[in-house]
């Protein structure tokens, strides 16, 4: 099993120097209250015992001593703070990173509001920790060895008598610990539910509405949202609980100690100016000796959320190999050998599946739904690597291209249009980044798009909306196709392109990619089989497997599987 990395840690590292500087600047600081209150002590002995004291002196050191807490102060935060910003920043920029890279299959399986809460409401809680719970730890542990040092140094029973009380609030802090990091993790996966119910009612509003499902829904994240109070009123107790029991516990050595002082200095064991400084370090003591173990129970919840982060950057990147370069000796171009493949381990899809395409040809992939016609084109993507079987692009293993380099050389218009919040123009430039206006406005021709976009008041400029909302499917088709046409790559992937769409559209689309499949190699996955009567080679898939293939006409006379398959499908239309 592969050990598991905590990323976090490693960046809490990398930038310890800051944290380094700030844990000196507290422990000047709290040295600078120690001699403040031993300056007092002093003073206030030699003045019970009838010595002069030179005021001026005693004033001048005061007065010093509070200007280096008050900079002392200043240069801690500041250094804590740089602290935070710089590890909450290439953290959140490794997570960023990690996503592009992170295994399809990851970003398939899991749930996106969960990814979602995992980036911002994670992210915040572990810039928490950074900013608040790590220097508080760092100023509880200080205080602890300092004022011990110093307590010890004016009465060793005393510090002894606050040290018979510490084993109690480990223990104590401890269970709490364990009951805070159990519902924070419930208080996530509940939260994560809510969003994934938001998110389902943004974008499936059209059909909610259609169907009536207002109700449905609503009745969910209300069952949602009651699960999340029901959870939260349990971490505020346990919370308040916490607190209170912190408090109790600062008590219980303020009381003892404070007592067992006045003893000391009835049997002249403590001066009364070390007993006023003990007064006025007790509190500071008791408090940073409850915090340390109290410090962790408010972070734990912030280390729960660390963790469900960790798991996005702990899945494994996308197998990548090195290899850049194009073509091959040959002319096949594509080449799937004995290819096997299943989405889990009980089941199949592809197996035993042949395929060779040489460069420049038209094919086609039918066959029934489930067949495994769109797993072909995952594995053609890289987006998922087979289990046995040979995948060779331009004679090369596909584990040897960087997979990248090995994209590039491919182009997807699939029947499921993706399109991004923004402009016309904006969504087919991400086929090329560097395109010019001219050449988008050519690829808009090409993909027969051109004179509706013009027809638009901001044309190019026109804003898609949610997902292309403002367009219907056949104008976000033939977008897409534009996209394909100015991305200007040798191998083109069709996904169904003319599925559910009307016959005068259709012919639009026909005719976009006709253009667009001039010097290319095209794939197309088909359901509507008379889009690919004049495809060189049809394939007909089954069982994850070719069944048969050759030309339109030539499976026609053969009276098999595409014979059936062609009748239904004039049948339908």
């Amino acid at each position: 099993m592969k050990k598991r990395k905590w990323y976090f840690l490693r960046y809490m590292m990398k930038y310890c120097y800051y944290l380094l500087g700030g844990t000196v600047c507290a422990c000047l600081l709290h040295l600078a209250v120690v001699r403040g209150n031993s300056v007092i002590s002093q003073v206030i002995d030699d003045m019970l015992g009838g010595k002069e004291v030179v005021l001026k002196a005693f004033a001048t050191e005061f007065i010093v001593l509070v200007l280096a807490g008050f900079v002392l102060a200043f240069i801690k935060q500041l250094l804590f703070g740089v602290y935070c910003v710089k590890v909450s920043g290439a953290y959140r920029k490794r997570v960023a990173e990690k996503l592009y890279r992170v295994e399809y299959a990851y970003l398939k399986n899991e749930n996106s509001a969960t990814v979602i809460n995992k980036l911002n409401a994670d992210m915040a809680e572990a810039e928490n920790l950074l900013s608040y719970g790590v220097p508080q730890i760092i100023m509880s542990v200080a205080g602890v060895v300092i004022y011990s040092d110093y307590v010890g140094s004016l009465n060793r029973g005393l510090l002894l008598l606050m040290l018979v009380t510490y084993p109690i609030v480990f223990w104590i802090a401890a269970k709490l610990v364990k009951k805070i990091s159990a519902l924070t993790g419930t208080y996530r996966a509940k939260s994560d539910v809510m969003t994934g119910i938001a998110q389902d009612v943004l974008s499936g509003i059209l059909v909610l509405r259609s169907f009536g499902l207002e109700e449905h829904f609503g009745q969910r994240m209300h069952e949602a949202a009651a699960d999340l109070v029901d959870n939260e009123e349990k971490r505020t107790r346990v919370s308040n609980t916490a607190m209170l029991v912190r408090k109790m516990v600062q008590w219980m050595p303020n009381i003892i100690c404070a007592v067992y002082s006045v003893v000391l200095v009835g049997r002249g064991a403590l001066s009364i100016g070390g007993l006023l400084a003990f007064v006025v370090t007790l509190g500071r003591l008791v408090e940073a000796f409850v915090g340390v173990p109290f410090n962790f129970v408010e972070i734990a919840g912030s280390i729960v959320c660390i963790r469900r982060i960790e798991e996005i950057l702990n899945t494994p990147d996308e197998e990548s190999g090195t290899w850049t370069e194009g073509e091959n000796d040959t002319d096949v171009i594509i080449s799937l050998q004995d290819i096997c493949f299943g989405y889990t381990q009980e089941t199949q899809v592809l197996n035993g599946f042949d395929l060779c395409v040489r460069a420049g040809e038209n094919i086609a992939l039918v066959g029934e739904s489930g067949g495994g016609k769109s797993t072909v084109f995952n594995v053609l993507c890289a987006f998922y690597r087979v289990q046995s079987g040979s995948y060779r692009l331009y004679g090369r293993e596909i584990g040897e291209w960087d997979i990248q380099a090995a994209r590039e050389r491919l182009a997807l218009v699939s029947q499921n249009i993706f399109l991004f919040p923004t402009t016309i123009e904006e969504n087919i430039a991400y086929g090329n980044r560097a395109a010019s206006h001219e050449e988008i406005v050519e690829a808009c021709k090409k993909a027969q798009i051109h004179e509706f976009i013009m027809t638009l008041p901001q044309g190019y400029q026109t804003l898609v909306g949610e997902r292309g909302a403002m367009l219907s499917g056949g104008q976000k088709q033939r977008i897409s196709i534009a996209r394909a046409i100015l991305k200007n790559v040798p191998i083109l992937l069709l996904d169904e392109p003319t599925s559910a769409i009307d016959v005068e559209t259709e012919g639009l689309i026909q005719e976009a990619l006709h253009n667009v499949m001039k010097g290319r190699t095209c794939i197309t996955i088909a359901h509507r089989l008379s889009t690919v009567q004049n495809a060189d080679c049809i394939y007909v898939v089954s069982g994850g497997k070719i069944a048969e293939h050759g030309t339109h006409a030539a499976l026609l006379a053969a009276n098999g599987v595409y014979a059936k398959l062609y009748k239904r499908s004039v049948t339908e239309v």
